[in-house]
């Protein structure tokens, strides 16, 4: 698959924005902030209903405007549109969401059918950031490939949200402990099918990020990863249990203690040290770009079609040798639209045909 044509407007800083894409390599250039960024998010919306940045949309939309609109044409064996719109009204945030001209009613039909991956300076948070980046990463690859997973998830939340609520109550208005009783059986049906899922994947995903992590960097050896689980591999019923017994803690505190939410997706080395802790800055950035890789590879294995790859000047943060390994890991037929500061066709020769454009001040677009 990959983007014949993208669209946005009153996006970021562009009013209104077209700009079209060859199937295979694309770059587009130009000094930092001048928007260069913003059309890779464009894209990530109308792939993924948010932007890879995981930033509110209110932020997204243009100053003094209501409203967002992306839209994507994608040529595969006959062509598709993907749209996503965004309006503000008295401070609700309202989406809308079209393939083909049909309106989806629901986000888990609408996500993984549009594949992207995204790789930019902000993966690393995956790496050095708090267990909630981990989970965010290795929820949307499942997400992804597996549609009952992106409903579960979106299920739990409410049910914690629920729960949590109920446990503020018990604290502060003294209700009966009871009512938590049918929230209590639904959080362990869902925590157990998403911890199950979360291990099942990250040992099929362990191997392919150890494989490229060692293509990159050679003479590293690659650390590993381990789901650590709050509630281990345990069925629902032992979750309902320690859910019970964790009661008076959970009531304290206003909020669940064990469960998906708490979970953590851990680097580290053979002999159990954790990767954070040794790793220098290029050995991080090498595991974010592999992490990163082996989402593509596992995505294209499991949908039988190649995702478009999005590249936001991540070039600077790697050393001539990465790069370069990067850059032929990369190059496997897919679509990829680069973003970068610095454009010198003499050293892009590898890529072949390519096509460029330049952003200038102010959101201006010209072909190179």
């Amino acid at each position: 698959m990959f983007i014949k044509e993208l669209t946005a407007r009153n996006f970021r800083n562009y009013g209104s924005l077209a700009i079209s894409f060859a199937p295979g390599i694309n770059f587009i250039i130009g000094n930092n902030g001048v928007g260069k960024t913003n059309i890779l998010e464009a894209i990530s919306i109308a792939s993924n209903i948010k932007t890879f940045r995981n930033i509110h949309d209110s932020e997204i939309i243009k100053w003094n405007e209501d409203s967002y609109y992306c839209s994507a044409i994608i040529g595969e064996s006959g062509d598709r549109v993907f749209e996503v719109g965004c309006t503000i009204f008295q401070d609700k945030i309202k989406k809308r969401l079209k393939i083909d001209g049909k309106e989806i009613k629901s986000a888990g039909e609408y996500y993984g059918r549009f594949l992207t991956v995204t790789l930019s300076p902000i993966d690393i948070n995956i790496v050095n950031g708090a267990p909630e980046a981990r989970r965010r990463f290795f929820d949307s690859v499942i997400s992804k490939i597996d549609a009952s997973y992106f409903d579960t998830l979106n299920e739990f939340k409410k049910i914690l949200v629920s729960r949590n609520r109920i446990l503020k109550d018990i604290k502060i208005n003294n209700i009966s402990r009871n009512q938590l009783d049918v929230w209590d059986t639904m959080f362990s049906e869902k925590a157990h099918s998403i911890a199950a899922k979360r291990y099942s994947f990250v040992e099929r995903f362990n191997s392919v990020f150890r494989d490229y992590y060692g293509n990159i960097a050679e003479s590293d050896d690659p650390p590993r990863i381990e789901y650590d689980g709050t509630t281990g591999r345990d069925d629902a019923q032992a979750i309902l249990e320690k859910l019970q017994q964790s009661r008076p803690r959970d009531i304290l505190l206003g909020s669940t203690g064990i469960g998906p939410q708490r979970d953590d997706f851990i680097l580290e080395n053979e002999s159990g040290n954790r990767f954070i802790n040794y790793a220098s800055q290029g050995q991080r950035r090498t595991a974010a770009v592999a992490l990163k890789i082996a989402e593509c590879i596992l995505i294209e294995e499991e949908m039988g079609k190649k995702s478009v790859i999005l590249v936001d000047d991540i070039f600077s943060e790697l050393d001539e040798k990465r790069r370069s390994k990067m850059i032929d890991i990369l190059c496997r037929g897919n679509q990829i639209i680069f973003t970068m500061v610095h454009f010198n066709p003499e050293k892009l020769h590898k890529f072949g045909i390519y096509k460029g454009y330049y952003v200038e001040a102010g959101g201006l677009i010209r072909e190179l």
